[in-house]
């Protein structure tokens, strides 16, 4: 497993912390011994320091050893529940070194006094204050701000139920032992430690229930907003989560709700501003009007591009003798096709001029043979407007005639404008020479013409052949057109 980061990372300063949390056990455990243990107060003070300082600088040798040869997590945890393990696990070593060196060198005292000072490093310190420990390391790698590179599952209901139930059985064990020392030493009866013991037993099995029913409740909520989380991070915004309750996970709740409602509301943004742009388009807008701070640059780029250019022949004369109603549908039902054909090859509508479209290929490097594409996008064009025609003379209404102009050059592609109206276009000669072409498309002409450019680019892959000469307006040469064989 390769994790961002390692105990080796555990900075001087907060490895000094966390010895200083266990020389502060040290303390503890000698006041309690000399003040409590009927054994263990027949020695001086500085002599109980001594013997368990002996077991501190054992703990912490112990710790930075694990430090050093297991840097890295040996289960699937994070790096900061890996140091816990090592927190636990030295508090339990220092206990029983801690135990065994009571034992060896105080022989005449009881039993129960070596078992309480194991007692005080495993409760105390491994069940408490490695929890701490726990804490003081997630704080330290939050603030390195590295991430497992692992994937590692880590619930928070898991760690606060494994936290309650450690601050809940230690403290009734530790009461119990206290029940039972009592009746060793003689200042109680055993009836006494029995119903402490059934008690702590008691309360301790209820605790430790109704926290479950907690935990379960809690990790409900928790699984719903990780599920919310996952739905807006794989793009489903259509989301509900339960705010019902009033802490922190309902406000949190709240917020995802109102994040997906946002991004619902910009993809719908970003989906209309796709139909009066190319969605390619629409979203390098957007991109770039978020990471620039709600300005864009104006202007463009040089690219060489395919302009494509077609015009419905005689569409005033026909708009003449139809209501404006019928006229709109006719045009609509007639660009729904001419953009299907277009779409099919990659072009971009740039703009409807009225009844004209000038569409655009080789904008997207996904697009290399735009000149091939446009051509092929015109003779799609023109079989949809075959097909177009035949529906509108079943039904009785009009039909159209179209021509399509074609030409290959450098443009500028890019925004045009004013800071409070914006469109993307490209500009050229290519452009204007794609317009010219395309008035040539009338009888005796085919209505598909493209310049002698095009037809070099696309010999190779479409039969093309010569039409004529044609000496174009803005143009000081003839322009040789082509059509497809």
């Amino acid at each position: 497993m390769n994790y961002a980061a390692t105990l080796k990372q555990v900075t001087f300063a907060v490895r000094i912390r966390l010895h200083i949390m266990t020389g502060l056990t040290v303390v503890f455990l000698s006041i309690y011994g000399k003040v409590v243990c009927p054994f263990i107060d027949t020695l001086t003070f500085g002599r109980i320091l001594y013997v368990l300082g002996i077991v501190y600088v054992f703990q912490i040798v112990i710790r930075e050893l694990f430090y050093l040869l297991f840097p890295t997590p040996l289960l699937a945890v994070s790096t900061s529940r890996h140091g816990f393990h090592v927190s636990v696990v030295t508090w339990l070593l220092a206990g029983v070194a801690a135990s065994l060196l009571h034992s060896y060198l105080y022989t005449d005292f009881h039993w129960a006094s070596h078992l309480k000072l194991l007692s005080g490093y495993w409760g105390l310190g491994a069940g408490i204050l490695s929890q701490l420990e726990y804490v003081v390391l997630e704080k330290h790698f939050r603030g390195l701000q590295l991430g497992p590179q692992q994937t590692v599952n880590e619930k928070i209901t898991s760690r606060l139920m494994e936290s309650f139930a450690v601050f809940t059985v230690v403290p009734a064990l530790m009461m119990i032992l206290v029940s039972f020392r009592f009746v060793f030493e003689g200042f109680t009866n055993r009836a006494a430690a029995v119903e402490v013991l059934f008690l702590g037993g008691c309360f301790v099995v209820a605790g430790l229930f109704v926290s479950w029913q907690y935990g379960q409740a809690l990790r409900e909520d928790c699984d719903h907003l990780t599920e919310a989380v996952n739905e807006v991070s794989e793009g489903r915004f259509e989301i509900n989560v339960d705010t019902s309750r009033s802490d922190d996970l309902g406000r949190v709740a709240n917020g995802i709700n109102i994040m997906a409602n946002g991004l619902l509301l910009r993809e719908k943004i970003r989906d209309a501003f796709g139909r009066f742009v190319n969605p390619e388009v629409a979203d390098s807008f957007i991109k770039s009007f978020s990471e620039s701070g709600s300005t864009i640059k104006m202007g463009g780029k040089r690219q060489e591009v395919a302009i494509l250019m077609a015009d419905i022949r005689d569409f005033t004369k026909l708009s003449e003798s139809m209501e404006p109603e019928e006229i709109t549908m006719l045009i609509n039902g007639y660009f729904s096709e001419m953009v299907a054909g277009v779409q099919m090859h990659g072009g971009m509508v740039d703009k409807f001029i009225g009844d004209a479209i000038m569409v655009v290929f080789g904008l997207s490097d996904k697009h290399p043979n735009y000149a091939k594409d446009a051509v092929l996008a015109a003779i799609e064009m023109r079989k949809r407007l075959e097909s177009f025609n035949k529906a509108q003379s079943s039904s009785g209404k009009p039909s159209i005639e179209n021509g399509i102009g074609i030409h290959v050059g450098e443009v500028v592609a890019g925004y045009i404008g004013s800071k409070e109206r914006l469109e993307f276009t490209v500009i050229g000669h290519a452009v204007n020479l794609a317009a010219r072409i395309e008035s040539q498309t009338k009888a005796p002409n085919p209505p598909l013409l493209f310049s002698d450019k095009v037809a070099e680019l696309i010999a190779k892959d479409i039969d093309v052949k010569k039409v004529t000469e044609a000496s174009l307006k803005g143009v000081s040469e003839t322009v040789s057109l082509f059509t497809v064989a």
